[in-house]
């Protein structure tokens, strides 16, 4: 049974914390390394609605303890320079206030993978960690949605010629016929590789029209599943979005399952 909680109302890091507790997720044993995925996709204010919030890093570190576990907050961004994307959004007061470490995946040593549908290289620290939470952003995008399975793109390392991910989509970008489906069909491969063991969004704000600078909509909301899945489609059904193509495909490939219980709670 995929079970999803949304908190809704309170202060971001409180409303994080409640959710995590509400769903008291099944957590590694004390001294794993716990890796917290973020989409940092560019350099971004805090609350510009683009990036996840810092808040809600600091109420997953809280959850779990920062003195339990070896606990790594890591990106590899799009294209710009990943700690000028952790600056501009405040994380990296984080190693200040907390005994945890940012890491630039971009950076990372890279190990192959073999998927069904193509081979990719992932971050040797994603690869390595005993426990991943993806921390997403409620937001459009061109693929309709991007949350917290698209968000592990991040893991990927980057471009030969480019430092991008886009090689992961490029035949979408070029509009071939084909695209969509391989690039809902790589994304597969890339959470069957290591599917995130917690999924969060941070749905404090709605943005609708494009996941960089689209119209926000204040929600002040979060939603967390063991499921990454079922969070995601929960997550797009708020965006509006009932029928997600790479969605459906993950469901068919049995990455992940409907949300059969969704616990709505308000503080």
């Amino acid at each position: 049974m995929a079970r999803v909680v949304i908190v809704e109302g309170g202060g971001v890091k409180e409303r994080t914390i409640r959710a995590l507790s509400l769903l008291s997720p099944r957590l590694p044993p004390t001294g794993s390394r716990i890796l917290i995925k973020p989409n940092l996709v560019l350099p971004s204010p805090n609350d510009s609605g683009a990036v996840t919030r810092r808040e809600v890093v600091e109420g997953i570190i809280e959850f779990l303890g920062d003195d339990r576990y070896e606990i790594f907050v890591g990106e590899g961004a799009a294209i710009h320079d990943t700690w000028r994307c952790f600056r501009e959004a405040g994380y990296d007061e984080l190693e200040r206030r907390y005994r945890v470490k940012l890491i630039d995946l971009n950076k990372d040593g890279f190990e192959e993978v073999r998927g069904r549908y193509w081979r990719f290289k992932v971050s040797r620290s994603f690869l390595e960690s005993d426990y991943v939470i993806s921390a997403a952003v409620l937001k459009e995008h061109a693929f309709e949605v991007t949350l917290s399975l698209k968000n592990m793109m991040g893991v990927l390392k980057p471009g030969r010629l480019t430092p991008t991910k886009s090689y992961m989509h490029r035949e979408y970008d070029f509009g071939l016929p084909f695209g969509k489906v391989k690039w809902a069909r790589r994304l597969c491969d890339l959470i069957m590789a290591k599917r995130p063991n917690l999924a969060l969004i941070d749905a404090t704000t709605a943005m609708f029209g494009s996941h960089i600078d689209g119209r926000l909509k204040r929600l002040n909301m979060v939603i967390v599943s063991e499921d990454p899945v079922a969070c995601d489609i929960v997550g797009a059904r708020l965006l509006g979005h009932e029928d997600v193509f790479y969605l459906k495909m993950m469901l068919d490939e049995r990455v992940g399952e409907l949300p059969s219980k969704v616990n709505r709670i308000k503080i």
